[in-house]
């Protein structure tokens, strides 16, 4: 009950101060700014922060092919977009729609669906990994190259991030060393009686779970290197959104650390809010820091509500997708009246010797 209340609280919070944003800093300036931006700018917005879904997609789907998944690599980007709507909807931005992806693609095409999952997990590692890491490049560069910040801020920012990759280091170790660290967490669930019901099977399946993604942390490392030097170069395009916003606005020029001090706040709002999709909080962030800096507070929340209208348009494309083609391939699997090519059998994957 009390998890509901907080999820509709949030919610309703969120969309109060994304309604409110326009009227505490002009709507006249507001609109006259979005006005300057035009329609090549906006495509040119829109096409660029869909890398944030297609680059991760290619990477996944080489993932999958090296564990001999028979997923094409459309239906891997069609599968990526039916699950950013579910993204949007959860507290982070990063995560959510993985249930569907592994539900929609076991039933397509007849896999395991922990098979998938392990996939998943391992690509959404990369996500995050080539997330930091871009983070604590930018954090780097903008600390060199400026003189902003005082040195206390400016070692409890690179502290911060340090603990961050630490701890990313941490979580895929203990996956990469098998140190079972699902085993773990269901093995305390069971001291605690947290779901006692399910805890065999629970422990089952992460066992299962773990043994396939510590065979493809270690034993695919070359497609692993590959795939993610492709998902970084999504970060690039977060990298760039500003760049373009600012660029279509006449004699306003960014640079290159407010760039940097962009791209980290991007995604430390998107990853840490619990207000889904940042609504409200992302607005708001972007108006303060717009007018820290001179920049403009209707400018900020401009280049916010740009940001919305790209994911509105990811939306619409993924719950299309999801009604056209992901119920109709679930609902034929559960009836049994999958074609020759929905039901393409998948090799014997053994693992490697360790």
């Amino acid at each position: 009950m009390w998890k509901r209340f907080f999820s509709v609280l949030s919610v309703l919070v969120g969309i109060a101060g994304f309604c409110a944003m326009p009227f505490i800093v002009g709507v006249d300036d507001l609109l006259r700014t979005i006005g300057q931006v035009g329609w090549l700018y906006l495509v040119l917005f829109i096409v660029n922060a869909s890398g944030t879904i297609v680059i991760p997609a290619i990477g996944w789907w080489l993932i999958m092919r090296a564990e001999g998944l028979p997923v094409s690599l459309g239906v891997t980007l069609q599968t990526n977009f039916m699950g950013y709507p579910i993204n949007v909807l959860t507290p982070s931005m990063f995560l959510g729609g993985e249930p569907l992806k592994t539900f929609y693609l076991a039933a397509r095409y007849q896999i395991p669906k922990r098979r998938v999952l392990a996939t998943i997990i391992v690509a959404k590692f990369q996500e995050l990994g080539g997330l930091i890491l871009s983070m604590v490049v930018a954090a780097t560069l903008f600390i060199w190259q400026s003189d902003i910040l005082t040195i206390r801020f400016e070692v409890l920012l690179i502290s911060l991030l340090v603990l961050l990759v630490a701890l990313f280091s941490l979580i895929l170790y203990a996956f990469a060393g098998r140190n079972r660290p699902l085993v773990m967490l269901v093995n305390l669930l069971g001291r605690w009686r947290i779901f006692s019901h399910l805890l065999a099977e629970l422990l089952n399946l992460a066992e299962e779970l773990e043994d396939l993604i510590h065979i493809t942390l270690t034993h695919r490392l070359r497609v692993l290197l590959i795939a993610q030097i492709i998902t970084c170069l999504s970060a690039v395009t977060i990298f760039l959104r500003p760049w373009i916003f600012f660029r279509a606005l006449p004699d306003l020029h960014i640079s290159f650390e407010q760039l940097c001090v962009l791209f980290v706040i991007t995604n430390l709002v998107n990853s840490l809010t619990i207000v889904p999709g940042g609504l409200g909080l992302f607005e708001a962030t972007m108006a303060g820091y717009a007018s820290l800096v001179n920049l403009g507070d209707d400018k900020g929340v401009a280049f916010a509500l740009i940001s919305r209208v790209a994911d509105l348009t990811f939306v619409v494309i993924g719950m299309s997708l999801i009604f056209h083609r992901g119920l109709a391939h679930i609902a034929r699997a559960r009836n049994g009246t999958l074609t020759t090519s929905d039901t393409a059998q998948l090799p014997v994957v053994k693992p490697p010797p360790d």
